[in-house]
């Protein structure tokens, strides 16, 4: 039939004898060789492969994948007369189908569904994520409506940790931001002599969103990591087995109190990004554009309502709750080594931020759609 393979038909059999070189460079040559032969009609096809002279991975693959072509329509296939050397090409491939094992770039014996899995993969992500925050908001109101048995002590120093801690490097942040928003607007609210504006500008900002946000941000990369790193480690160390030794429950010491202290922390700190923040706005004022500090205080009492206070500070819970939620569960999925306990403690602070922006924009559109 061709220089690689003659084709000898039998009753019931149809017997391909394979010669000469079976290897990348004529690849082409035997896979147009092998599209040819349809053995519809018969029961068995057997490759007699004695004649080879030279074979190699190449050869094998499109051999094999011819072979599994013929069993998908119902017709048994065999080999005979490999040699040994030839044969070890042969049973590579076959192991590596065995194993669901591909060679990029090669044929791939069963077709990839890309964007099914990624999909499945997404929908089991989500699935996995609002049962965790759906189980710690459970026992966090079964802590609320149980005082007695919440760590008063530990969400105490927890709130300490989160908040008042964590205040100077937020503030000084913030206090940057807020010289920058006002350098960069009133370089272009100068050229129409409108730099009182400016304090409308930073204000508004400020207060509805970056003041909470950068809060928020800071939070989850200073204490999202500490929770998964904490709670990490002491699974790694087996503290938690032996809370759940002594007959005392791991969510309600280890996961409530972190929860409910950075609940009550965020709010409060962004009270001070605000601040700090507008502070940043006055001294750009002072400094670069001639505004004074009561001209800058007389423009923002005008500017700014109680609802744009409201705005940003309502966020914070959310976020607050997000940031504990994603850095406890991340610590509690911590097994067997440091690396995984620096894998997850990664994951905590990224998905943290992540979850932030999301939420942050979902609030932005609501509240613009009911005017507030």
């Amino acid at each position: 039939m061709s220089a690689y393979l003659t084709v000898e038909e039998l009753d019931g059999l149809m017997e391909i004898n394979l010669r000469h070189d079976w290897v990348f460079a004529n690849l082409r040559e035997l896979q147009e060789t092998l599209d040819e032969i349809e053995p519809v009609a018969h029961r068995l096809v057997r490759f007699q492969c004695g004649a080879l002279q030279n074979f190699d991975l190449a050869g094998a693959w499109i051999l094999y994948e011819r072979s599994m072509d013929f069993e998908e329509i119902g017709v048994k296939t065999e080999f005979e007369n490999f040699r040994a050397r030839h044969f070890k090409f042969l049973q590579h491939i076959i192991d590596l189908a065995a194993q669901k094992e591909y060679i990029p770039g090669f044929f791939d014996p069963k077709p990839h569904h890309y964007w099914r899995d990624g999909i499945r993969g997404i929908g089991a992500n989500t699935i996995e994520a609002v049962d965790s925050v759906g189980y710690i908001a459970r026992a966090v109101l079964d802590g609320i409506k149980r005082p007695s048995r919440l760590v008063i002590g530990e969400t105490i120093r927890q709130v300490h940790a989160t908040g008042a801690a964590a205040i100077p490097i937020v503030s000084v942040i913030c206090f940057l931001m807020g010289v920058v928003l006002a350098f960069q607007s009133a370089r272009q609210l100068e050229q129409f002599g409108a730099n009182i504006f400016m304090v409308d500008l930073v204000a508004n900002a400020i207060l509805r969103e970056l003041g909470v946000l950068l809060a928020a941000i800071m939070v989850a990369g200073r204490s999202g990591s500490a929770f998964a790193a904490a709670l990490g480690t002491m699974k790694l160390t087996e503290e938690v087995d032996a809370l759940r030794v002594m007959g005392l429950n791991p969510n309600q010491i280890l996961i409530i109190p972190r929860v409910l202290g950075l609940v009550i922390a965020l709010p409060l700190l962004t009270v001070f990004a605000n601040a700090a923040g507008l502070l940043g706005g006055a001294f750009i004022g002072a400094t670069v554009l001639d505004i004074n500090w009561f001209a800058f205080t007389e423009r923002l009492a005008i500017t700014i309502q109680v609802n744009d206070v409201l705005v940003g500070l309502s966020k914070a819970p959310a976020f607050a709750f997000l940031i504990a939620v994603t850095g406890t569960l991340r610590g509690m999925q911590v097994k067997g080594s440091a690396e995984e306990l620096g894998r997850l403690t990664t994951m905590a602070v990224v998905q943290s931020i992540f979850l932030i922006i999301v939420a942050d924009a979902i609030f932005t559109v609501v509240y613009s759609r009911i005017g507030f």
